[in-house]
């Protein structure tokens, strides 16, 4: 009897044990979890995916025999949940880093990758160390239920990360580390626009961009009723909170955050005036001024309105829907009294930069012909007349980008110097600006100050006198003061002497002063000052007076122009013999 009952002990445990392992086994097959009717969409999508030959329980149960048997348990618990109707239809799983990385061990993550073909992403910068005092795990980021892909990137988690808790329009790193400029060429409205150049002149990309996300990404309080009915005093303990959630539990940051948007929603209104609804792109050449491209040959250069935000109706400022012309009180309506000079004096400094440029721009139109055999001269006219066309265009005479616009000039008129250089068979000295390489001090306003005239007879030039003393010699800089001509009749005499002075004064005492090498000029003789000192010839022998007048009185009434009689004084033979050795244009 009693081994009738061992023997079917025996049967009836074989049998459990057979059943057990025969549904241990069946409920291994992906299959199985789609007999629950709220599982199919997640059989249906993996199945599709790259992960359809690995095993569900793979990766969502834990590696070895302890890992296997407490997935079995859990099962067993979702099961019995099932069946009684207390199932919850989205259903949370946490699957192992280490399940993870036994496919996609460390070495295939520590390079960088490229996500969506131009977003460079870096797993070591994100795995393993704190990401904003949040220790990540794998399923943080790959989450995403898609046709095609089982576990594709949560961009929301990308977005919530980066830009929660950070000022509007900043991000957690900077836009580069995901976005590099864009390497083409792009057309807004009707302006051509690079951005790798533009970002060289170092203007960032909230410059333009003025917005860039939607949304706060912010986790509001009755988010939490969902899952917990009390606990709320831990509310607002972030690395508490997100290690529970996230590195304990994973859960999605979706789960939790608000929504935020990540994109190119509006872009400076400055490049979007209310104006282009009616007249559309009329103003297009403005608009490149006044960002600072456009033009050739000059590194982007915004102006500082742009860069501040101000829009076209900030100066062009009207009652009436009718646009209307800026006048200087716009700008002191904003910078105070004394800045309605300034526009006044860029608008005359840059007409007569204008007028002097399309003269000589005239000039060379007559020998354009020669200047087409060669490539390199007939680049730098054709580059000088498209900049001088677009100041020209813009119609404000520089006030809407004045340092861009003054840039433009000097490279124009350095173009058209080496053209005329090159024609007249010349080497070509370069004339420093005065102002060169100074990003502040007077010139970052007072720009084309060195064209204007000085003194009660203005007939004086500041350009001579910046070129060897500063602003402050003569004007006061400070803010109580500033721009007041404090210098007297007296100051002056000490670099323009009176005429007992001038008498007692050699030759190499003007030079101080006077530069001796005085370039050649078309239709001109050219007069070697240099050869002429270094034979002793005192300068009163040509200027005359020079040395029996005050230097004021002198300069006053202009410097003589030789004749072929007057230089025959000394040369009596020379004049007929060689027209070439002073004449360098006939």
């Amino acid at each position: 009897m009693r081994r009738r009952w061992l023997v079917l002990s025996i049967v009836i445990v074989a049998i459990l044990v057979w059943l057990a392992w025969a549904g241990a086994r069946a409920t291994d097959q992906p299959s199985f979890c789609a007999s629950c009717h709220f599982m199919k969409p997640f059989y249906d999508n993996w199945a599709s995916s790259s992960h359809a030959r690995v095993n569900c329980i793979d990766c969502h149960y834990e590696h070895g025999f302890s890992g296997y048997i407490a997935g079995k348990i859990r099962l067993l618990s979702e099961m019995l949940r099932y069946w009684v109707g207390a199932y919850n239809v989205r259903p949370h799983s946490r699957v192992s880093d280490q399940n993870c990385l036994s496919c996609h061990d460390k070495k295939a993550i520590e390079p960088i990758t490229v996500y969506r073909k131009k977003i460079p992403f870096s797993h070591t910068q994100h795995y393993g160390v704190a990401a904003r005092g949040i220790e990540l795990t794998c399923t943080t980021c790959h989450s995403q239920l898609v046709q095609g892909d089982h576990l594709a990137v949560d961009e929301s988690a990308c977005k919530i990360c980066h830009f929660t808790g950070v000022a509007r329009g900043q991000s957690l790193g900077n836009c580069y580390s995901c976005h590099g400029p864009p390497k083409d060429q792009i057309l807004i409205r009707g302006i051509v626009f690079n951005h790798s150049e533009y970002l060289k002149s170092g203007v960032e990309c909230l410059t333009c961009h003025v917005h860039v996300t939607r949304g706060s990404g912010d986790v509001p309080r009755e988010k939490c009723f969902s899952c917990h009915v009390e606990r709320f005093e831990e509310y607002g303990k972030t690395e508490l909170i997100h290690r529970a959630h996230v590195t304990v539990q994973h859960f999605k940051c979706s789960d939790c955050h608000s929504e935020i948007s990540h994109g190119k929603f509006e872009l400076a209104q400055a490049l979007s005036p209310d104006c282009a609804s009616c007249h559309g792109g009329r103003h297009s050449a403005q608009e490149q001024i006044y960002i600072g491209t456009g033009g050739s040959g000059v590194d982007p250069m915004p102006d500082a309105m742009f860069l501040s935000g101000v829009i076209c109706a900030g100066c062009h400022q009207s009652r009436t829907p009718v646009a209307t012309v800026a006048t200087p009180q716009a700008c002191v309506t904003c910078h105070g009294p004394g800045y309605d000079r300034l526009m006044r004096q860029w608008q005359q400094s840059v007409s007569q930069q204008l007028s002097e440029l399309r003269e000589q721009l005239a000039q060379i139109e007559q020998q354009f012909s020669q200047i087409q055999n060669d490539h390199t001269f007939s680049s730098l006219y054709t580059e000088a007349k498209k900049n001088i066309e677009l100041i020209e265009e813009d119609r404000s005479l520089g006030v809407h980008n004045i340092h861009y616009v003054s840039a433009l000039l000097r490279l124009s008129a350095e173009n058209l110097a080496r053209v005329r250089a090159w024609h007249e068979q010349r080497a070509y000295v370069s004339e420093r600006p005065w102002h060169a390489g100074e990003p502040f001090g007077c010139a970052r306003c007072h720009v084309g100050v060195e064209l204007l005239p000085l003194g009660p007879t203005q007939t004086a030039s500041h350009k001579v006198h910046l070129k060897r003393a500063d602003c402050n010699v003569c004007h006061a800089v400070q803010p109580a003061e500033h721009g007041k001509t404090f210098v007297t009749a007296k100051d002056c005499s000490q670099c323009h002497p009176p005429a007992e002075r001038m008498a007692q004064l050699e030759p190499q005492d003007c030079l101080q002063c006077h530069d001796a090498q005085l370039p050649a000029r078309p239709g001109k003789a050219y007069f070697p000052h240099e050869t002429h000192i270094a034979l002793w010839v005192r300068c009163e022998a040509c200027h005359e007076r020079v040395t029996q007048m005050g230097h004021l009185e002198f300069l006053g009434q202009g410097v003589p122009k030789p004749s072929h009689g007057f230089c025959a004084t000394c040369h009596p033979t020379e004049r007929t013999d060689t027209c070439s050795k002073c004449h360098t244009q006939f």
